[in-house]
């Protein structure tokens, strides 16, 4: 695969993760339970994130590798697809908490080298 198609597969996670993590910051979690439209923005960024990087898998399996929580987050994207009466949003919040920041950085880092 080219590297600017990796490139913008790694764009693809920045994005959706930088639109969760300042929506995340502008709220609290009792205010993110009751509001469906930012759960399902959320929802579906989660889903774009996981997406990408499943691709980012199929081609670079090396750098899908250096990228933390890479593996939990395509998970957690067929979870949303496949069982969406099951998606527990307080578990969304705390996952967009705690382990979207490093996966985040580490997209920014691996979007670098590519450069």
């Amino acid at each position: 695969m080219l590297q600017r198609n990796l490139a913008s597969i790694l764009d693809d996670v920045i994005h959706c993760a930088e639109f969760i993590s300042l929506r995340r910051d502008r709220t609290t979690l009792e205010k993110f339970l009751q509001d469906e439209e930012t759960q399902a923005m959320f929802e579906r960024k989660f889903e774009v994130i996981g997406e990408a990087l499943g691709l980012l898998r199929k081609n670079s399996p090396e750098i899908f590798a250096r990228i933390r929580h890479s593996k939990g987050a395509v998970d957690f994207r067929n979870v949303i697809i496949h069982a969406y009466s099951f998606i527990d949003h307080e578990a969304m919040w705390d996952i967009a908490l705690r382990l979207l920041p490093e996966l985040l950085s580490d997209a920014h880092v691996q979007r670098k080298q590519l450069i």
